[in-house]
């Protein structure tokens, strides 16, 4: 399972990198849709990379995606038909808040359904849940 987590950081890493150092910008159907691609991509990285590093500490990741998105922005600055942008930035930055959000909702999840899922097997083997064994 890992290394799917793994697989799946670096594919969403490689989509950001790509589109963000393609010659030419991805096509926009509305004025500003850039800013939700940055938006969302950066949400994604975040919540691949908690799931693919779970013992990361949250200042290394969170470095990590920020200096992704300024790598990117400054160095469409040295590409002919690029340049770079504070919006831009501000929406990579956005985008890294929002995944940080969602992955904490994400393993707090996680958490829930585990302790759930030991909870029933407990019951299933005969074991007295929690409530069952404090006194009232």
């Amino acid at each position: 399972m890992r290394y799917l987590c793994v697989l799946l950081f670096l594919a969403v890493l490689v989509v950001i990198l790509f589109a963000g150092f393609r010659p030419q910008p991805l096509p926009e159907a509305v004025d500003q849709q850039d800013k939700l691609h940055h938006l969302l991509g950066f949400a994604a990285l975040v919540v691949s990379s908690r799931l693919a590093f779970p013992r990361a500490h949250f200042i290394w990741l969170l470095a990590f995606s920020l200096g992704t998105g300024l790598l990117i922005e400054f160095g469409q600055g040295l590409l002919p038909n690029r340049t770079p942008s504070t919006g831009d930035m501000l929406a990579n930055a956005l985008g890294v808040m929002l995944g940080w959000i969602c992955s904490l909702l994400l393993q707090s999840g996680l958490r829930i359904r585990r302790e759930g899922a030991a909870r029933l097997e407990g019951q299933a083997k005969g074991r007295p849940t929690e409530s069952e064994r404090s006194p009232r």
